[in-house]
């Protein structure tokens, strides 16, 4: 079994993100660990023991932990890890040109080369762009497991457990569903109308057929609008790190309320919804939850580096696999890590964001955005962002200039600049729409190096790939959008 300090460190960080959080939820309560057990294990395909895993709270609890855990690794996913590595730090940052020498790299047996170069078709990257759907899609089977057994079993959960795991789910769903549209289906400016994804809403093995992109956004939207409903019932007074109640614990790793609204900015958003994605944006930001840094935290010289600015994160994965995975990109001892030789022209004198690079154990400089330092506060480890408030900022901004509002605009741009130490733009410097809008452009790929937002960013506009990255490869004209895999082509 755990040694006292092993259990000890998890119940403190008691989120349903961590490897052994089934173990976490079954020692506190003095239950085993079956449950989740038989969650991770169950068979999509076969029939499942639903009697074991759903008898109880605690079965629906561990269930929602597994589509937790399978953000990093789900059963039958990518070999680097999904939203871990994939979907943040690895392919698709590959692809927005992050790192320098990514297409000349054989970390991965070559696989971030061919990333680098949009090589779809070469065998490492299909198999992985295969994988990323199987894992999302089983993320999805999952959840669409828990959403129909719940209603019947809506007695046994005791507090606001119902609509937090009710709420999540649904919330989850639409988050996995969002994003497989915006890698295997079009940009928005070209493809609304055109057959994007599956959106699947049923637990089982038949086929489900693919519908357009506006429609799966329109399924996102309604998913979360039912979750934000049921989720203001349980979460929205405060953010908790640590909590009696362990499931309410750490809930910016969970699919929360204020996330499931930020989500919502970023749907309507790609949709092109302005009107609603401000709105959804506004009340995030309104909420204070989420405070912009006053100083830089993430600096060298600070006895604690939080290089995330973590305060800021709305929505976060956990992993213990984050300190390898960034060590076997960034920190290798032999062969060359994945390096960012342009970071003066990205970042200005004064930018904190400067704080994200650093010499690794060969005296090499490299992006060091999510280095695990010594002494670490547990709140701060094995996190990778998925939903930042300098997204709800640039959204309004965004939004604000679209409606011709550029006073207003400047207004939500400069708040993330000086959270950032830089000075604010001023009208001079942003005189017209266009102006405007190449500042924002600007943000995103500084704020969001490493995290992969940037690439959505660039499809949602269907910008230059090309010109926007600086690469200096040959970009197809398909770059934009992931194949769908054979096996789903051949059995759908």
């Amino acid at each position: 079994m755990f040694k006292m300090n092993q259990l000890t460190k998890q119940i403190n960080k008691v989120s349903t993100l961590v490897t052994s959080g089934c173990f976490m939820f079954g020692a506190i309560t003095l239950t085993t660990l079956s449950g989740c057990e038989k969650f991770l294990e169950m068979p999509l395909k076969d029939k499942v023991p639903q009697e074991s895993v759903f008898s109880d709270e605690q079965g629906f609890m561990d269930a929602l932990t597994g589509v937790y855990l399978g953000m990093d690794k789900p059963q039958n996913g990518p070999t680097k890890g999904l939203y871990t590595n994939d979907l943040s730090v690895g392919a698709l940052s590959v692809m927005s040109n992050n790192y320098s020498n990514a297409s000349s790299s054989a970390i991965s047996d070559g696989m971030y080369a061919n990333f680098a170069k949009y090589d779809y078709n070469q065998a490492g990257v299909k198999q992985e762009i295969a994988y990323i759907w199987s894992g999302m899609y089983n993320n999805v089977a999952n959840l669409n497991n828990l959403l129909e057994h719940i209603d019947a079993k809506e007695s046994v959960f005791t507090r606001d457990h119902y609509a937090r795991v009710k709420g999540e789910a649904l919330a989850l769903r639409a988050f996995f569903h969002f994003d497989l549209a915006r890698l295997y289906g079009k940009s928005p400016v070209t493809g609304m109308n055109e057959k994007a994804i599956p959106y699947v809403t049923k637990f089982g093995s038949s086929s489900v057929p693919f519908v357009t992109l506006n429609t799966a956004l329109e399924s996102c939207i309604s998913d979360l609008n039912e979750a934000k409903s049921l989720l203001a019932k349980a979460d929205t007074a405060s953010l908790q790190e640590g909590s009696l109640n362990l499931f309410a614990g750490y809930t910016q790793n969970h699919m929360n309320y204020w996330a499931t609204k930020a989500l919502l900015a970023r749907a309507y958003m790609y949709k092109g919804d302005y009107a609603n994605a401000w709105k959804n944006a506004a009340e995030v930001i309104g909420s204070n939850k989420f405070p912009l840094s006053t100083s830089n935290v993430a600096v060298s010289t600070n006895t604690t580096r939080d290089r995330l600015f973590s305060k800021e994160l709305v929505f976060a994965v956990y992993s213990a696999n984050v300190g390898s995975i960034n060590d076997g990109m960034f920190n290798l001892s032999t062969g060359t890590s994945l390096q960012f030789t342009n970071k003066t022209t990205l970042y200005s004198t004064g930018d904190w964001r400067l704080s994200w690079f650093d010499k690794n154990n060969v005296n090499t400089e490299v992006p060091s955005k999510y280095f695990q330092n010594a002494g670490l506060p547990y709140i701060m480890q094995n996190i990778v962002p998925l939903i930042r408030i300098s997204e709800m900022y640039y959204i309004a901004a965004e939004c604000a200039n679209n409606n011709g509002d550029l006073a207003q605009a400047l207004v939500y741009l400069n708040k993330v600049r000086n959270a950032r130490g830089l000075s604010s733009l001023t009208s001079t410097d942003a005189s017209s729409s266009a102006a405007l809008s190449l500042e924002i452009t600007k943000e995103y790929k500084k704020e969001f190096f490493q995290e992969g937002q940037t690439f959505f960013y660039y499809k949602r506009l269907n910008k230059d790939l090309k010109a926007e990255t600086g690469t200096t490869v040959n970009v197809p004209a398909d770059a934009y959008v992931f194949p769908i895999p054979d096996k789903e082509v051949e059995y759908n």
